[in-house]
């Protein structure tokens, strides 16, 4: 459970949309191709919205 709220916050703190122009240059060092800015911001907010589902939602038992 730790080790999943660990991941949570890196990805909430590494795909917020003001680290834009480090992932761009990640992407480019990558030869990824470029992808449009709506799509970019679109992806960073997924990714943010999927670090808080998996840091702040309980364990669930099954």
């Amino acid at each position: 459970m730790i080790l999943r709220q660990r991941l949570g916050i890196l990805l909430m703190i590494i795909f917020l949309p003001i680290n834009g122009p480090i992932l761009r240059l990640l992407l480019t060092s990558l030869d990824l191709p470029n992808i449009g800015e709506f799509k970019f911001f679109v992806l960073c907010i997924f990714m943010f919205i999927i670090g808080a589902i998996m840091t702040f939602t309980p364990k669930l038992k099954l």
